[in-house]
């Protein structure tokens, strides 16, 4: 029985080390061609499987890589025109995490920006969609480092601000920086596909949606959008997300 011993816990060992190593992690590296600062948001949704720095800047041509682990349900968005005021306090006039600080911990409101959600190893692959559900307030473009059928590299690369609806524009100055949905602007059961409206029959694309879905055709639009528009890739695929794909 003693000599039993050593090779029971060797198998234990090879065991849990092999439950580690299939556990795995991507890469998202998150970059910056807007000709102005973006302020990126990450939030995690899954308590047990967290993502750090929750939120940071990156000027114009910047990069960062950050790890997203095994099991991590979360989103990335962008901020913009962000500023601290004389009392310490930091806000963006787009994508305001209202933490008061450049980090986004604890709750999550949502805000009308462009968003990305990822699911990183769920079941054995990885996941992730563009949303302009909440509006829109950058370009955006995410593109895997292996590509497949159903791993593709899909985004909301295009200037929707100009073109958005008068009475959904979000406003800097004279300038438009943002364009909010119509359930953020309105909030009504029919434009937030609730009640009644809460049903694939019932809840409709609008004129308002349409002209982001011309636009943005990969992009999740409306609550029961069908539009495929999640990717699915190897759980092993690392991501490249960008802000303003197109600029030089």
């Amino acid at each position: 029985m003693a000599e039993r011993l050593p090779l029971i816990l060797l198998l234990g060992f090879l065991l849990l080390v092999s439950g580690v190593l299939s556990m795995t992690m991507s890469t998202l590296t998150i970059e910056n061609k807007c000709n102005h600062t973006v302020w990126p948001v990450i939030y995690s949704w899954n308590v047990d499987s967290q993502v750090s720095p929750t939120g940071f800047s990156l000027t114009r041509g910047e990069a960062r890589a950050i790890q997203a682990p095994s099991s991590w349900y979360g989103l990335i968005s962008g901020r913009t025109l962000c500023s601290t005021d004389s009392t310490g306090k930091f806000s963006c006039a787009t994508g305001d995490c209202e933490s008061g600080k450049i980090e986004c911990p604890g709750s999550y409101s949502w805000a009308p920006v462009t968003y990305v959600y990822f699911r990183i190893d769920d079941g054995g692959i990885n996941s992730y969609t563009i949303s302009v559900e909440y509006g829109y307030n950058l370009p955006l473009m995410v593109v895997p480092s292996q590509r497949s059928r159903t791993c593709i590299s899909a985004g909301c690369d295009v200037e929707l601000n100009k073109t958005c609806p008068k009475n959904l524009m979000i406003m800097s100055g004279k300038n438009p920086v943002g364009c909010s949905s119509t359930c953020q602007e309105f909030n009504t059961p029919e434009t937030c596909c609730t009640l009644d409206f809460k049903s694939k029959q019932n809840c409709k694309p609008t004129v308002y949606t349409r002209n982001f879905e011309r636009a943005c055709p990969l992009a999740q639009i409306y609550a029961y959008d069908d539009n495929n528009s999640t990717v699915t890739c190897l759980n092993s695929t690392d991501y490249v997300i960008t802000f303003c794909p197109s600029y030089n």
